[in-house]
């Protein structure tokens, strides 16, 4: 969706603007063409420009004010918390925009468990994109980076909501360990838990449940990317009603790998699903910020292995 929106010259489009890469930005980097070997790593289109060109003139000036901590520190932020270096960041993205007479486009990636935050604080449209999560998982085996940040993802979250992870054993035994060697998530020292897959395939569960679950409540509409994929209507659908919003796109050649699980496997996907929306609805509950009945309400739009693990994870008589 950031490849077609970024095409369009009245908008400037920002590519995940809480990735920690940003830190390390120069004009070099950003002003040259993509990666490439990258490009093809993440199965993206095919890109020409570097994915952070749009931020040339911030990164040029030294008026980015993107510092590393953005990425996963404050992973989790409720409505009324107050974030300024975050605020103050985003503006910055907004204002600079604005000054080009280019509507701002911020496609984010960690920012899910923000959503509730970002729409009291800037307003504007929200846009929810939710993949069915067994695809999703699939697709981070592409780089041993997705797990070893999504665990330190976990264990940010973990110091402030100690209980949300306790189902997971393994995951509760290695950050216990952490903690008694005094180290910092994601700090300079990059530990993180060595645990077997189906621990990471646990904590991955309950966060993807606890960030569709707000995005969901918080967002203006819905694209469910598997319906894209696959649904002719849905795509038609979709491309008239962000048409409405001014973002006119082609959605005609979308298409994202299936992970194709045997029987067996989407059996125990499906079984630790469920362990994980159980988890959501008791010891994780801490984890999320939204409200059911809005929620169980907009379900509905969503393909059917999405909704099938969400709606275990709404209160009884929600789903």
């Amino acid at each position: 969706m950031w490849s077609k929106l970024r095409c369009n010259p009245s908008l400037r489009c920002y590519y995940e603007p809480l990735h920690e890469q940003l830190a390390a930005l120069d004009r070099a980097t950003v002003d040259g063409p993509a990666d490439a070997a990258m490009v093809r790593m993440l199965r993206h289109p095919p890109q020409e420009k570097s994915y952070f060109a749009e931020y040339l003139d911030l990164v040029a000036s030294g008026r980015l004010r993107y510092s590393r901590d953005l990425a996963y520190a404050r992973y989790l932020l409720r409505p009324a918390q107050t974030d300024e270096t975050l605020r103050a960041y985003l503006d910055g993205l907004i204002g600079d925009a604005a000054a080009a007479g280019r509507r701002p486009v911020l496609c984010f990636c960690r920012s899910q468990m923000r959503s509730a935050w970002m729409r009291r604080v800037f307003g504007g449209i929200h846009i929810a994109q939710v993949r069915n999560p067994f695809d999703q998982w699939a697709s981070f085996q592409v780089n041993s980076y997705f797990i070893r940040q999504m665990l330190t993802i976990a264990l940010a979250l973990r110091a402030e909501h100690p209980l949300a992870f306790i189902h997971l054993d393994r995951f509760e035994q290695q950050a216990r360990a952490l903690a008694r060697q005094d180290t910092t998530p994601g700090g300079e020292r990059g530990n993180a838990p060595t645990i077997d897959w189906r621990d990471a395939l646990g904590v991955f569960l309950v966060l993807w449940i606890a960030s569709a679950l707000q995005a969901i409540d918080c967002s203006d509409g819905l694209l469910d990317v598997d319906r894209l994929a696959t649904d002719d209507g849905y795509r038609q659908e979709s491309s008239r009603w962000l048409g409405t919003l001014g973002c006119t796109i082609d959605f005609a050649d979308c298409k994202t790998p299936s992970a194709g699980s045997s029987p067996g496997d989407a059996a125990l996907l499906a079984a630790m699903a469920t362990e994980a929306a159980a988890a959501i609805r008791s010891n994780a509950s801490t984890l999320v910020v939204a409200d059911a009945a809005t929620v169980a309400q907009r379900l509905m739009s969503l393909s059917a292995s999405s909704r099938r693990v969400l709606e275990q994870a709404l209160p009884a008589g929600r789903a």
